[in-house]
């Protein structure tokens, strides 16, 4: 209610109450309990038993269309009292904890929880930003009982953001490996000798490496009055990090351009590091030393995520703010909402010290997981984009340096990240 309508609640608890019951002066909102009175406080939230068997667009008059996760299609309402059996509350919770991800099942290529199991997904209504919703149904049921509900003040804005995994393709990287690696993809000598030539060329630095597309990313957001988040890796020793040093006297430069160009830099920990709070800490130690700039933000390395654990490392880690939460498979709406939000832990039962802005739209969820061609991922973007502005939250997005490449059949994909950053206010 707080976070979300902008009102001030003060919880009264009742014993063996079944229902929520919001009071002002003689006004009443009743919302029928279909969760927290089946869980007693020795039992987890996270229970199969307890998923929501399935999810109901509702129809009744006054429900506004939401998407009913638990409780009843109905709905009462007077001037003096709205009562529901709609368990807004409980989707709420089920949506912003993530609680469904903590169950045991079938994880990924990567361990993660796959998007095909997540019911928002395989019911169809990820592009649906659940809690949005519910959010807009609360307030105009407060506004229908006469309270004085202050108007939002969040505001449509987009957060650009990068994920530095492969700084330059030709500066920082194995030459005979990175060679080799290309001729695999075309078997053609010529082809190779033309490759060496152009490693040559960026060396002497008469050519700009592939790869280096900060400049373009940090013009592109200026121009629309924006910064970029850059998140880099500050160690791993798996076959999915490598590629840099973040003490390199290059990477150390381009850490310091990014900064003095007043865009900022994040954390991107590396592939094991999701659940390894160690290294977490080492590793945002090793970045910040070497960016010269305290650490608040971050996002972790191929989206690898344990519902709550995660954020409780980062939380300890000195992390304040991260982006992690949206599926590699799926774009949309993972956390059913398009706002930050503060982070509860099921586990401890607690708030964390930590704020989750979900991430919406990803470079290789649209071409390589999706395959989409460009047009098709600028209408699903947009689409995206439409709920964002409908809802006034934030449109985070990720691409990827090396996606503005022509490299591996990247070529054009800049008109992408260009039509997210056209226009960064509310119509």
């Amino acid at each position: 209610m707080t976070h979300y309508c902008g009102v001030e609640v003060t919880v009264i608890p009742v014993a063996d109450s079944l229902q929520y019951a919001l009071r002002w002066q003689d006004q009443s909102i009743i919302l029928h309990d279909g969760f927290f009175s089946k869980i007693s406080p020795d039992t987890p939230y996270a229970s199969s038993v307890h998923l929501p068997e399935r999810i109901v667009q509702t129809t009744t008059i006054g429900l506004e269309g939401i998407l009913m996760l638990y409780g009843i299609e109905q709905i009462q309402a007077t001037p003096q009292k709205i009562e529901t059996h709609v368990d807004l509350f409980a989707g709420i919770f089920f949506m912003l904890t993530r609680w469904e991800e903590s169950i045991g099942g079938d994880k990924d290529l990567h361990g993660r929880f796959p998007a095909s199991r997540a019911l928002l997904v395989k019911e169809g209504y990820i592009l649906r930003p659940v809690v949005d919703e519910y959010a807009a149904l609360m307030r105009s049921w407060l506004l229908a009982i006469g309270y004085p509900v202050p108007e939002p003040t969040s505001q449509y804005k987009v957060l650009p953001t990068c994920d530095v995994d492969m700084p330059y393709f030709w500066r920082t990287r194995s030459l005979w490996k990175t060679l080799g690696g290309k001729f695999k993809k075309h078997f053609n000598p010529l082809q190779t000798f033309r490759d060496y030539k152009q490693y040559k060329s960026v060396l002497a630095g008469s050519t700009t490496d592939p790869y280096d597309r900060y400049d373009y990313f940090m013009d592109l957001a200026e121009s629309a009055d924006l910064r970029f988040q850059f998140n880099f890796i500050g160690g791993g020793t798996t076959r999915y990090e490598g590629h840099y040093d973040i003490a390199d006297p290059l990477i150390r430069a381009l850490l310091q351009k990014i900064i003095t160009r007043g865009h900022s830099v994040g954390l991107h920990p590396s592939y094991d590091a999701f659940d390894t709070p160690e290294m977490i800490l080492k590793e945002k130690l090793s970045v910040e030393k070497n960016a010269e700039v305290l650490l608040t933000s971050s996002r972790q390395h191929y989206l690898r995520f344990i519902v709550p654990d995660t954020w409780r490392h980062l939380e300890a880690a000195g992390i304040t703010d991260d982006s992690t939460l949206g599926y590699a498979a799926e774009p949309g709406f993972r956390c059913g909402t398009c706002k930050p939000f503060p982070v509860f832990d099921i586990q401890q039962r607690k708030t964390l010290n930590l704020t989750e802005h979900p991430l919406l739209i990803m470079d290789v969820s649209l071409r390589m997981y999706k395959n989409l061609s460009i047009e098709q991922s600028i209408a699903l973007c947009q689409k995206i984009r439409d709920q964002v502005i409908k809802h006034q939250g934030e449109l985070v997005f990720l691409w990827h340096n090396s996606s503005l490449s022509e490299i591996d059949d990247w070529a054009g994909w800049e008109r992408v990240p260009e039509y997210l950053l056209q226009k960064h206010s509310s119509e």
